[in-house]
């Protein structure tokens, strides 16, 4: 059985910030076989405040299993292994201390053979988020964005991570919007012209959009229009209209953009 090495400990120390200090803790625990992640808190009357760092498998499994919609697993074990951190009296300092029970620096499971298996260590850092946003924002498919970080950034992320960083920055765009509310949003800004069609009960129907330049240049090429249904798929339902033009030297522009209910002939109506 694999055990974990007699340096488990990180060493006590000072910080200059909390998250400085979390991430030299957990630095020291990847290649040991663990991470750490931010516990409980307490607050003297001066102020200053104490936070314990716990293994990341602290949490204790349910003693009974709950039916759930989504199938899940746990990773707890009850693991008591921690340290904690005392903020000093000017804020201007952290200092990592050493439980002095010495239950809290014994693991109950065993190292794990890699850092890819705690989600601590495989956080993307705010470069890394700025990149996947804007690879993301470029049309980058998730599958490639995973190769490219992989490739130019010191990361273990996981695809899924990913996925959910990709969830997570669309969410940042909205900002508490709706993701309709949203879009009108950053066309206005982006200075696109749009329409939107409702039905009765106030459900969009319909999303017009098209670039003034795009229209320009349709002015000096008008006779060849091809609607195109390339995507006609996503999770709204609302197939996407590619309006596209041919200019003089068969070169093919795109015009406009539309979601549609569907490709009935009253939904181009």
């Amino acid at each position: 059985m694999p055990l974990f090495p007699d340096d488990c400990l990180p060493p006590e120390g000072n910080y200059n910030s909390r998250a400085a200090l979390l991430e030299a803790i957990n630095a020291w625990a990847a290649p040991r076989g663990y991470a750490f992640v931010t516990g409980r808190s307490t607050k003297e009357n001066s102020g200053k405040l104490t936070i314990t760092y716990s293994c990341d498998r602290f949490s204790r499994p349910p003693d009974i299993p709950k039916e759930r919609q989504r199938k899940t697993t746990t990773r707890g074990t009850g693991c008591p292994f921690s340290i904690y951190a005392k903020e000093s009296l000017d804020k201007a300092t952290w200092t990592v201390k050493h439980l002095a029970d010495k239950r809290f620096s014994i693991h109950n499971h065993d190292p794990s053979p890699h850092p890819i298996a705690h989600p601590a260590h495989r956080v993307l850092s705010t470069e890394e988020k700025s990149t996947l946003a804007s690879l993301t924002n470029a049309g980058i498919a998730p599958k490639e964005i995973r190769t490219y970080m992989r490739q130019n950034y010191d990361t273990i992320a996981t695809q899924q991570d990913i996925y959910n960083r990709i969830a997570a920055a669309r969410r940042e765009v909205c900002a508490g919007q709706s993701t309709i509310q949203a879009l009108a949003d950053q066309l206005f800004q982006e200075g696109f012209w749009s329409q939107f069609q409702t039905d009765p009960d106030g459900r969009v129907t319909a999303v017009l959009f098209a670039h003034p330049r795009s229209m320009a240049y349709l002015q000096a090429y008008p006779d060849v229009l091809i609607l195109d249904y390339t995507y006609k798929t996503n999770k709204y339902g609302m197939p996407l209209l590619d309006m596209i033009r041919v200019n003089a030297c068969q070169q093919s522009f795109c015009i406009g953009f539309a979601f549609l209910s569907g490709e009935a002939e009253r939904d181009y109506l």
